[in-house]
């Protein structure tokens, strides 16, 4: 595909949350790892899953939502994937950064976030362009694998990562999965899922995403639907989500929603799938 440098303001839109990770942090395959494991690990092997995070890298809600399907029995892994470090985590906060307190920016406040964004993201998406993030993602997803501890693995992508999550579900993939989520994936296009031959995909969006309309979804849908048929492929949209100005909720709504109203209501709505999705595709009930 040819090279995406430019984002649209929803990526950098949402919300802090708040609680206590109860994970830790550590290096795995060469990579500082945020692990979250289940409380009743008996050794042996476990089913894993890779979380392949949005530009923000491994910030609080990743964290907590890491905790969450480590709750379920998997061993959860958050790698630090970004040359250059991730964008910010404040700058959440620099485009709308919450709708209750909109009205108290000013329209010279509003400018000067917007260039503080555009400054931030474009150097960063230089320097996690797919040449280089692409092999980092493999590699280490292709280590967990291999690891003696693991049975199978998933990959749960977010924004950027949605993408990432998809590409390692292609047949040809050298670190293959055994199930792949994406929530709300950015610069996805078809030829990213052409290849998709047998792993079951599930891919959760907001109709009103500004980095995926839903033409473009309806296309990637069909393909996926020839290949994988309907057993192997779960298609989620949630209405209304998706924007970051004037409708209900932000572009990164399953990792950046609000804690209250709609946003919260479909960042757990689709938690819920996609815990479901993969423990079917796992081989459970």
């Amino acid at each position: 595909m040819s090279e995406q440098t430019t984002i649209s303001p929803c990526c950098v839109t949402g919300h802090i949350h708040e609680g206590t990770p109860l994970g830790s942090t550590e290096v795995v395959h060469g990579l500082s790892t945020y692990v979250s494991k289940p409380k009743d690990a008996k050794g042996g092997k476990v089913n894993k899953i890779v979380f392949i995070s949005d530009i923000f890298g491994i910030y609080p809600n990743a964290k907590l939502l890491a905790d969450e399907w480590a709750g379920q029995g998997y061993e959860v892994l958050i790698p630090d994937l970004f040359e250059s470090g991730p964008v910010s985590h404040e700058l959440l906060n620099t485009i709308v950064p919450n709708k209750r307190v909109q009205a108290q920016a000013t329209v010279v406040s509003k400018a000067a976030d917007t260039a503080k964004t555009a400054a931030a993201l474009g150097p960063w998406l230089i320097s996690n362009r797919e040449a280089v993030s692409k092999p980092k993602i493999e590699a280490f997803v292709k280590a967990v694998k291999e690891d003696p501890t693991t049975d199978k693995v998933g990959a749960v992508g977010f924004c950027w990562g949605g993408r990432y999550a998809l590409i390692l579900a292609q047949e040809d993939s050298p670190a293959r999965v055994d199930v792949a989520i994406a929530n709300h994936p950015s610069f996805l296009v078809n030829a990213d899922v052409e290849p998709i031959r047998s792993v079951p995909v599930a891919i959760f969006k907001g109709t009103e995403d500004a980095m995926m309309d839903e033409k473009a979804l309806d296309e990637v849908e069909e393909i996926l639907k020839k290949n994988l048929g309907d057993q192997k492929l779960l298609v989620q949209r949630f209405p209304g989500a998706g924007t970051w100005l004037t409708l209900p909720s932000v572009h990164g709504f399953t990792i950046r929603g609000d804690a209250e109203g709609k946003e919260r209501d479909d960042k757990e709505a689709a938690n819920t799938a996609a815990l479901k999705f993969v423990k079917q595709a796992f081989g459970g009930v």
